[in-house]
């Protein structure tokens, strides 16, 4: 075989394995989406540590923290549509349905929590004392007269 068509044959394998390493990359990376933002109490004031979960309509749902800035991030998203859903200690669970997530979006979601409103039950037991009036029975009482008033 000469030199000229073993570089022949070398080049159409190198065109080849090439090929296959370009259709073997994720296929994400050209049209992954993000979606992104912050997690708010009913003030406005950002809220750290509240927990963010994103949910496909078909897969595993993901899940993050907001940051001590109250936000938080996810990237290399498929496209898609999603489910939100946000909680943190003392405010009500937030859910978003139908978030519409397309193709190299950069979605922006700000969540403003509400207070969750938590019902409290007091009992108050009494007993009461009864008091007798009855001269007969106030054995131990005594009697103020006079200059004693």
């Amino acid at each position: 075989m000469s030199l000229r068509t073993r570089t022949a044959i070398l080049s159409v394998l190198l065109l080849v394995l090439s090929s296959f390493a370009a259709m073997a990359q994720p296929a994400t990376t050209a049209s992954s989406s993000t979606l992104h933002g912050s997690v708010l109490d009913p003030d406005s004031a950002l809220i750290a540590g509240a927990t963010v979960v994103l949910t496909p309509a078909s897969g595993k749902p993901q899940s993050t923290v907001s940051k001590s800035d109250g936000t938080y991030t996810f990237r290399v998203l498929a496209a898609g549509v999603y489910g939100v859903s946000v909680s943190a200690p003392g405010f009500a669970v937030y859910n978003k349905e139908a978030v519409k997530v397309a193709p190299g979006a950069n979605l922006t979601l700000d969540v403003k929590m509400t207070l969750k409103e938590e019902l409290q039950q007091v009992n108050v037991n009494t007993t009461t004392v009864s008091l007798s009036v009855d001269p007969d029975s106030n054995a131990s009482s005594t009697v103020i007269t006079g200059k004693a008033l």
